[in-house]
């Protein structure tokens, strides 16, 4: 029998998610393609993720015959691979071009790596530090597919009374060369003082005429060589005291404040005799250490700290050295940057960090020019450090812009963080991005003075209008601290902010510098509730038995969901959404294991389900390592109606993934489920809702944020909502009673 309500049925297009999803479907996929302009330049790698304590590596990453670039960033623990490729906007160029398929391939690492070949059989193995001391990776092939196989979970060398681990200091580099020539690769590293260089001899040559063993426990064929290396030792300050015996025999078979060493050995002024270059954790500068002796037995007689001569190298801290080709020259160029774990001091400015010496001599006597400070960052999203991402229609033209807090630089008045804008100048479908700004509203140099930013928009003072709110670390007080700018625009238009007008948010007593909180209506009260990532892995959930502008929050649990104290997964970032559109909220995390996890299926807080494979790899879905200090936000990226993911880290930069869940476009007629209907589907300029029963109309979109303040419909009776000024995209309906509560998914053009 027909209805009155029939004469508003017809076809339309309703979304549909496939119940076949499984743990084997991947949830998301990196978008490495939409582009980024930085002062009319387009970058070639917008989504690299940003790098700061760099270490610069070639292999072959993808059979070509030509070799690649992969960096360790040691602040993140985290691989960056690049493929030497044609310039995708000048082909008479050639440059690195970022390929994130190549990452998924390396082991968990930490503190140093080296590409070497052991073994001599053509491919580079893979060097790494270990608590036990260094553990090697042998690079395998099958036809062009290659992959790291455990060779050695620790290196054991001979010392002068027993067999041991050759033990390398965590933030140390060791330096791993054939050094007397043999056809072996020998280990040379400083001492646990940090005073001494050790020769580990490398006697796999001697022993088997072959160079492929490495040994172990029971026969190690690395063996201690004299007392130390070189016949030197470390001064104080910059010094270095020389004439010193070390007792190293050619055979076949100051105040020290050590925290690091890195070792580069190369000739470095063309006599033929490997020289060292030097970075300690306590210099600014590169030491160049001359050596007077070839072969085994070295002896360095003089050093110079201004090295090269015209722009000589200085850093804060702990310069680390290394040579690769880099410009397509065939001529090893010289990289430098921070052998350091962390921002010491906050004196480092991560987002210039990368030292580029072109070679324009030759490899056995080279001559270096700067180029640049910035090599690679110059060329990808990198704030700094702690990129902090949120998604916003800024200027209000229907889609999506992107606001990024930053971790700071250091400044006159001190390490100060600040925001960029980055303006969508594309569509909603197809976004390009345009770095409008990399100081928005002034906040650097804003009576506000913050570090390690983390912005969101939400409407904090519950006029209906989406407001800009950021936390971050009070410089000078080192207090935890939450401030909110209210927007003076129009709901859907031009957001229209003033930082004079900045006002503070009272947060929990617990509130602590690490926090990650995100506002949210958990219970649906039209009031923000709020979720805390906390620093030890732990979320705190809050809900508030305030108003929509008077925050009064009320401790529910110090583990929600069941995330509890959790030293690997620590830093965590929760962010709800409903991802997987089953109509019901999900929890996305994030947090130091550098992976993006979902906890899925059930009502808000009682999830049962819970996924670490979210990423496609290789038409397969995995885990990524995406660095440190991880903070996510979700948005409808390209008109398709699904929530798209960017993750910012501690690198500086961001991850781009698109959702790729199977969700299929069907045609039927509007269902009629608990007595409402919305229509029509999709729209464009209008809905119209109808109810049986009176009720309060609510419309989200992606991003959990109000687009309308709450509606009062009567029952039976159609009520019209103008959606010109919405972004194009999904967004959700919500109809609730007393007693019920109905979610309808919309799509608007």
């Amino acid at each position: 029998m027909r209805t009155k309500y029939t004469s508003c049925l017809f076809i339309f297009l309703c979304l549909h998610v496939s119940n076949l999803v499984t743990a084997q479907q991947a949830w998301f996929q990196r978008d490495s393609a939409r582009t980024v302009t930085v002062k009319g330049k387009q970058l070639v790698n917008p989504w690299a993720g940003g790098l700061n304590s760099s270490q610069f590596l070639k292999m072959d990453l993808n059979d070509d015959g030509t070799e690649d670039l992969v960096v360790f960033d040691r602040t993140n623990n985290r691989i960056t691979t690049f493929v030497a490729s044609t310039h995708p906007m000048d082909g008479a160029k050639k440059t690195f071009v970022y390929a994130p398929a190549y990452e998924a391939a390396f082991p968990k690492l930490e503190n140093w790596v080296i590409l070497a070949d052991y073994n001599g059989d053509g491919l580079k193995d893979l060097f790494t530090s270990t608590s036990l001391g260094v553990k090697v990776f042998k690079q395998v092939k099958t036809g062009k597919v290659w992959a790291w196989e455990m060779e050695k979970e620790v290196i054991h060398t001979k010392g002068f009374s027993s067999v041991i681990n050759l033990q390398v200091s965590g933030p140390d580099i060791p330096g791993i060369a054939d050094i007397d020539g043999d056809g072996d690769l020998d280990i040379i590293t400083f001492d646990f003082a940090g005073e001494f260089i050790e020769l580990h001899q490398n006697l796999s040559i001697e022993k088997f005429g072959v160079p492929d063993s490495l040994g172990d426990a029971k026969a190690p064929v690395f063996a201690r060589n004299g007392n130390c290396w070189g016949n030197f030792h470390k001064g104080s300050g910059e010094d270095f005291v020389f004439n010193v015996p070390c007792g190293v025999s050619d055979n076949t078979g100051g105040k020290v404040m050590h925290a690091g060493n890195s070792i580069l050995l190369r000739d470095m002024n063309g006599d033929g005799k490997p020289d060292l270059l030097v970075g300690h954790v306590s210099n600014n500068h590169i030491s160049f250490l001359k050596n007077s002796s070839s072969g085994l037995i070295a002896n360095f007689t003089s050093f110079d700290n201004n090295f090269p001569t015209t722009n000589p190298v200085s850093f804060h801290i702990f310069p680390t050295a290394f040579m690769e080709d880099v410009d397509f020259d065939g001529v090893d160029d010289l990289l430098v940057a921070p052998g350091v774990a962390s921002n010491d001091g906050n004196l480092v400015d991560f987002k210039s960090s990368n030292l580029f010496y072109r070679n324009a001599g030759t490899n056995s006597n080279p001559d270096f020019k700067l180029i640049q400070k910035n090599f690679l960052q110059d060329e990808m999203i990198d704030v700094g450090e702690n990129a902090a991402p949120s998604f916003f229609d800024i200027d209000g033209d229907g889609d999506l812009d992107l606001i990024l807090g930053t971790g700071g630089i250091p400044r006159t008045k001190g390490f100060i963080g600040g925001l960029w804008l980055l303006t969508n100048t594309g569509s909603a479908q197809e976004p390009a991005y345009e770095v409008t700004s990399e100081d928005y509203l002034g906040l650097s140099s804003a009576a506000i003075s913050m570090y390690n930013i983390k912005p969101q928009w939400a409407d904090f003072n519950g006029d209906g209008v989406v407001d800009l709110g950021f936390f971050g670390t009070a410089t000078g007080t080192l207090k935890p601290v939450y401030y909110y700018v209210p927007n003076k625009g129009t709901k859907g238009g031009v957001v229209q902010l003033t930082m004079a007008d900045a006002v503070a948010l009272e947060l929990p007593v617990e509130s602590q510098i690490g926090d990650a909180p995100f506002f949210y209506d958990a219970d649906r009260d039209g009031d923000l509730d709020l979720i805390v990532g906390k620093p030890q892995g732990n979320v705190h959930f809050y809900t508030n038995a305030g108003t929509g502008n008077q925050f009064n929050f009320q401790l529910e649990t110090e583990e929600f969901a069941g995330l509890a104290l959790n030293f690997e997964g620590r830093f965590v970032h929760a962010v709800p959404v409903d991802l997987d559109l089953d109509g019901q909220v999900d929890l996305l995390t994030v947090d130091h294991t550098g992976n993006v996890r979902v906890l899925y299926k059930a009502d808000w807080g009682k999830w049962t389900e819970r996924k670490d494979n979210l990423v496609s790899l290789n038409g397969k879905s995995g885990q990524v390592n995406l660095g440190k200090y991880l903070t996510a936000a979700v948005g409808d990226i390209n008109g398709d109606g699904k929530p798209d993911l960017v993750v910012g880290n501690n690198g500086g930069g961001l991850a781009l993934f698109t959702n790729i869940l199977p969700v299929t476009i069907t045609g039927a007629e509007p269902q009629i489920e608990n007595k409402v209907i919305v229509f029509p589907n999709p729209a464009k300029g209008y809905i119209k809702v109808i109810s049986e029963r009176k009720a309060e109309l609510r419309v989200l979109n992606l991003s959990s944020i109000p687009v309308v303040e709450p509606i009062s419909i009567e029952a039976g009776q159609e009520k019209e909502i103008i959606t010109t000024h919405w972004p194009a995209g999904l967004y959700i309906v919500e109809i609730a009673t007393k007693t019920h509560r109905v979610a309808r998914k919309i799509v608007v053009q």
